[in-house]
């Protein structure tokens, strides 16, 4: 459904048209999905080096989650996070050997398709395209590794975990320079489960998905995966994650460094979400409940990976309080903006720090050209709960329930 073909009739239209409007679209879609196909044909192709190794290309991070943004502007670019994915052994490869490997198919298609020079990066090869094209693609090579995921799962505890096919059958043992052992042959290597992650991830977008009237058989993870998540089926938990993201991308566009990063607001999202089926629903229960799930072990504030609990996804807080406290501001100030839209303005006036941090092009497609100006309608009816809630927003106080405001 095209949301913004239409003018909108209550908030969550509005909402739908914002995150639609911010999503990657179509053509770059199409365009990201074709590259890593073709960059997947030359690593298999008869002549590759690699060939006999069965590679196997496929996305992880935000386009296997279907959470791509499109940048703020047209100077930034799409970054398409690959899993170069081989059929080898650490106990016959090492990690250096399996890098340069992988690294001499993409330079070979880089020249092939008369492109920069790929960069060598700490953990996998980055393959620029040509500026118009807006995208790099970032190329991880891995071995399969499911038997040392699971073994070190058990040894932390997570027996039940170790056991699920869907959830660890798909672990990866990754290149990394800096790993000590990043030259030697040895059975020790960093790992990944970006597959396992993204089983989970449907599981609770999934929810009530049946209530949607979206088809998500063909976002289910099997072992074949290797496709990115078709651009068009869209849940409220995927919308509610790009509409923060973007709402974080706005308020530390001064602050790359020490901003939220993605893989703690998509986590705290999916445990918060329960399933609503409207997109202001779901906005308000994941809001509510993201900080109820950051745990504290022995006084170290935890994000855990829910296909590793033993691995924390905030392990820079600690080192850096910044970026705790970053996270911290980030989200009292997302709880305040998006209440003052929901319960103290019409669907048809967003307050000026969503229009800010969405932009004109987007707010202009959400509520269409004719309504961008159009002044408030308050409905009287909703009392003290409006005063109350823009009261909050002016002063930049945070109401202790802001969701339950009455």
């Amino acid at each position: 459904m095209n949301y913004h073909a239409k003018s909108p009739s209550n908030h969550d239209d509005v909402l739908n048209g914002l995150a639609e409007a911010i999503d990657i679209g179509q053509t770059k879609y199409d365009d990201a999905v074709e590259r890593y196909k073709s960059l997947g044909r030359h690593l298999d192709r008869d002549g590759s080096t690699i060939k006999h190794l069965g590679p196997l290309i496929s996305p992880q991070g935000s386009f296997l989650l279907g959470l791509v943004n499109r940048p703020w502007d047209d100077t930034e670019v799409y970054d398409l996070d690959l899993v170069c994915r081989l059929t080898a052994s650490r106990n016959n490869v090492s990690q250096a050997e399996l890098k340069k490997l992988v690294g001499g198919e993409v330079v070979s298609y880089a020249n092939r398709h008369g492109m920069e020079k790929p960069e060598d990066h700490r953990r996998c090869w980055r393959l620029n395209y040509a500026e118009s094209a807006l995208f790099h693609m970032d190329i991880l090579p891995a071995i399969p590794d499911a038997e040392g995921y699971r073994r070190r799962l058990n040894e932390a505890g997570y027996g039940e975990l170790a056991r699920s096919q869907d959830l660890t059958g798909h672990a990866l043992a990754i290149t990394d320079k800096l790993h000590p052992r990043y030259r030697e042959i040895h059975p020790d290597w960093y790992q990944s489960n970006p597959t396992g992650y993204a089983a989970w991830f449907r599981q609770r977008m999934a929810v009530r998905a049946a209530h949607t009237g979206l088809l998500l058989e063909r976002q289910l993870v099997t072992a074949s995966v290797d496709e990115v998540p078709d651009a068009k089926l869209k849940t409220p938990l995927q919308k509610v994650i790009q509409l923060l993201k973007r709402h974080r991308d706005f308020m530390f566009r001064d602050d790359l460094d020490d901003k939220p990063i993605s893989i703690i607001i998509t986590t705290l999202a999916a445990h918060s979400y329960n399933g609503q089926s409207s997109i202001s629903d779901a906005l308000e229960v994941v809001l509510r409940g993201m900080d109820d799930h950051i745990q504290n072990r022995n006084g170290v504030a935890w994000v855990a990976n829910p296909v590793n609990p033993a691995e924390n996804f905030a392990d820079k807080w600690a080192e850096t309080p910044a970026k705790r406290a970053n996270f911290d501001r980030w989200l009292d100030a997302a709880r305040r903006d998006f209440a003052l839209y929901l319960k103290g303005s019409s669907f048809l006036k967003l307050p000026q720090q969503l229009k800010e941090s969405f932009g004109q092009r987007a707010v202009s497609e959400a509520l269409g050209p004719e309504t961008v100006a159009a002044p408030a309608v308050h409905r009287p009816s909703q009392g003290d709960r409006v005063a109350a809630a823009a009261e909050a927003a002016r002063t930049n106080r945070q109401p202790a329930a802001p969701w339950q405001a009455e």
